[in-house]
């Protein structure tokens, strides 16, 4: 069976050739199993169409069979002898329960944690029933995750219709930029919700306020809503909006690791990263990964992660936590404790480059 394949593939691979060139062309319009235009062309188009799978098999094959894999090539990355810093507002562990704290007796705060060059990031506590009015962000998506309490979402996608999605705790929830979206604290508890956005971002009302900031005026204004037409590639598929971790689990049927893209934008991108400390296999001497151009953020959605970030000491990250590392230092999260443990990893951009040891 295998010479006759061979045989079989060097003879598809000597007519492919046989048409490749104006002389041989030339020669194949002389004969007399081509005379006439008509007839000449669609036996090329029989041909075409019989002889394209094969020679596509008969190369994949070959490749497979004769070429070896190539190892990564190695580059040379410029990286700071001292890790970049740490700028304010940014520290490397936020912990919810030191918010708390900070803000005991408030009902109603917020603490910025992130406001670098690619990411604003907000922890903000509300009271029951108290309301986010009918907004929007003309070029920035915006996403969060609830921490504590209950939140209804109102997302308008598509224009004009509205969906309604009831978070809680570890829920994620997206409004795509140019689509309006509101949200309420629901229940008898406060809600506290991370929300990450771009950094200098502007909130666009339905709905004239009835209080301006201080030096600022609203006026009437159209422009384009919906669907960015130049937004990253979807496969034409509706952006998912809502995400429960328990869900994405039934999605995962049999594997104790995971992942989930939920956020994939133009300057934006999340993954929710879901597995167990048990499964974990440590290298000696792995730094893991990291960025040169951005940051990384993190907030611990489910269970508990270890971090290893350069210049820091290793630490463990709960539930509601944020976790951040600057551009250029390496960094490790692992899954860590009893149980499943998951992370809602956020970088600026999609499909962002990992910078890694070679191996």
């Amino acid at each position: 069976m295998t010479r006759t394949h061979s045989t079989a593939s060097k003879k598809l691979l000597t007519i492919i050739n046989s048409f490749d060139g104006e002389h041989t062309l030339d020669e194949v319009r002389t004969m007399k199993a081509w005379r006439g235009a008509q007839r000449r062309r669609w036996k090329w188009v029989c041909l075409a169409g019989l002889v394209a799978p094969f020679a596509v098999a008969v190369h994949a094959q070959h490749a497979t069979d004769t070429q070896p894999r190539q190892p990564a090539k190695i580059f040379y990355a410029p990286k700071p002898i001292q890790p970049a810093p740490y700028l304010a507002p940014m520290r490397s562990l936020v912990r919810l329960a030191d918010l708390k704290a900070k803000h005991k007796g408030q009902v109603n705060w917020s603490e910025l944690v992130v406001y670098d060059k690619n990411n604003r990031a907000e922890v903000t506590s509300a009271a029951p029933g108290s309301k986010v009015p009918r907004q929007l962000h003309s070029d920035a998506p915006e996403y969060w995750v609830v921490l504590e309490g209950r939140i209804r979402f109102e997302i308008e996608d598509p224009p004009g219709q509205f969906q309604i999605f009831e978070a809680a705790k570890g829920d994620l929830v997206l409004a795509p930029e140019r689509h309006l979206y509101s949200l309420e604290v629901i229940g008898t508890e406060p809600a506290i919700r991370l929300g990450v956005t771009l950094p200098d971002t502007t909130v666009i009302y339905e709905t004239k306020p009835e209080h301006p900031e201080k030096g600022m005026e609203y006026v009437p204004v159209t422009l384009s809503t919906g669907n960015n037409p130049d937004e990253v590639p979807s496969d034409g598929k509706p952006d998912r909006l809502f995400f429960n971790i328990d869900e994405l689990q039934k999605e995962h049927p049999g594997r104790r690791s995971w992942s989930e893209l939920v956020v994939r934008k133009n300057r934006a991108h999340a993954n929710i990263i879901c597995g167990y400390a048990a499964d974990v296999k440590h290298t000696p001497g792995d730094l893991g990964h990291y960025h040169t151009d951005f940051a990384e953020i993190w907030t611990i959605i489910r269970g508990q992660q270890s971090f290893a970030i350069e210049g820091l000491k290793p630490f463990v990250a709960s539930e509601g936590d944020v976790v951040y590392a600057p551009a250029k230092r390496w960094h490790l999260p692992e899954p860590t404790g009893e149980g499943i443990s998951c992370r809602l990893a956020m970088t600026p951009y999609p499909a962002g480059n990992h910078l890694y040891q070679p191996r």
